[in-house]
């Protein structure tokens, strides 16, 4: 329908609209000429507009949740070994003794100068069984309540309060009644050793990050197992002593006729640590990957970005600009965008973090959901390290923009 002269010419531009903030005198009339062309550019090239708002999210987000799930790992170890387990021994009696023998043993022990303070306990194995769904436990039943004080510190899950333990109910650790789907004042059955099932009321639900724990008192084991009380277990908690002085001691106790065994809990701990240290890489691989996706995502729209105005480019050029105000120009998008991504991909990299923590949690560890101040500093900084290299890089592509003058 046109002559091929018109169709040889480049298509006229569409008419431009008016953008927001022009609706707006306060704002718009305080803004000088540049910052209102920055303005309507960024909303005249509208898919650029979201594909680097979206990029530049999921690459803050994706940092952020790398440095959320150290954060989370790295509380583990701190929150179960010194806020809730505070001893450092667990040592373990023959069973073959008679109480007599595991009192003597236990005063031997106490009266060492190395240990501060120790608590006498019933410790065994059970499980805990709600419908068809069930989970091993381990039952921890001491002598005497107050001697846990400085030794397990038994919480609320929620308000972090100390919990006494009731006659004739139970306190169950957090994660395993999450598991099982039972909440404080429910009925569930709990199968000893010895596969006795008892039905028993839950009183408390209390923090824990490793494992699952029981914890009832003297007097309601006894009324539901029918069977007198007996310690098998002391917890110690020893004086400040140095990694060689605790092994040294640990020994000592172990080589004891009447002891069958000897935990070291900070032994426990850096073993676990061992195991925490390999997500250390899967977080450096999930950096590394997302602040390559920012570099590729900036890159490649600042390419396109230039390719696609080339022509405006080279006409402000001959219009006067010098190079670092067209540089300042382009740039300037580029810096808006980046900062808005960067504010929503921190509130998405929270959520994220929320997520991944909660799916790839296993049964017997309890991460505590948490990103440090210092990571959303990081996410923010490490995008921005890399939307300078990619200016940086646009600063010499509209550098070699030529333009010809007409004599």
């Amino acid at each position: 329908k046109n002559t091929p002269s018109v169709l040889m010419r480049p298509k006229a531009p569409k008419s431009g609209n008016r953008v927001f903030l022009e609706k707006i005198p306060f704002i718009w009339k305080r803004l000088n000429f540049s910052n209102k062309v920055t303005v309507r550019n960024l909303f005249r090239y509208k898919k650029r507009f979201y594909m680097t708002i979206i990029g530049i999210l999921g690459c803050t987000a994706l940092i952020l949740t790398g440095f959320g799930i150290k954060d989370s790992v790295s509380k583990i170890l701190p929150n179960q070994f010194e806020n809730v387990f505070c001893y450092d021994f667990q040592i373990t009696l023959k069973d073959s003794l008679s109480q007599e023998e595991k009192e003597q043993v236990i005063n031997e022990i106490n009266s060492d100068t190395r240990i501060e303070k120790s608590a006498k306990t019933y410790m065994t194995s059970g499980e805990l069984i709600n419908n068809n769904k069930s989970e091993d436990v381990q039952i921890i039943v001491p002598e005497d309540e107050l001697s846990l004080e400085g030794i397990i510190n038994i919480k609320d899950v929620k308000t972090h309060e100390k919990i006494g333990l009731k006659d004739n109910e139970i306190c169950i650790t957090d994660k395993v009644s999450q598991l099982l789907e039972v909440k404080v004042g429910d009925t569930i059955t709990l199968k000893n050793a010895d596969d006795i099932e008892i039905e028993v009321k839950i009183s408390d639900i209390a923090e824990n990050y490793v494992s699952h724990y029981i914890f009832m008192n003297k007097t309601t084991y006894e009324q539901l197992y029918q069977e007198n009380y007996d310690s098998n277990v002391l917890l110690t908690k020893h004086v400040k002593l140095t990694e060689e002085e605790t092994n040294q001691l640990a020994t000592e106790i172990m080589n004891r006729k009447e002891v069958s065994a000897v935990s070291n809990i900070s032994s426990l701990a850096n073993s676990i640590q061992d195991m925490m240290n390999l997500l250390n890489y899967v977080v450096v691989i999930l950096i590394v990957a997302a602040g390559l996706l920012a570099f590729v995502v900036l890159y490649n729209l600042a390419n396109v970005n230039i390719s696609e105005r080339i022509r405006e480019l080279a006409t402000i050029k001959v219009l006067g600009f010098y190079d670092k105000e067209v540089y300042t120009y382009v740039t300037k998008e580029t810096i808006i965008l980046t900062i808005i991504g960067i504010i929503l991909g921190l509130g998405a990299g929270y959520l994220l973090n929320y997520y991944i923590l909660g799916t790839c949690e296993i049964n017997m560890l309890r991460f505590t959901k948490t990103v440090d101040p210092i990571s959303y500093v990081y996410a923010a900084g490490i995008t921005i390290i890399f939307t300078i290299i990619v200016n940086i890089a646009t600063y010499f592509s509209l550098k070699k923009i030529i333009t010809i003058p007409f004599y």
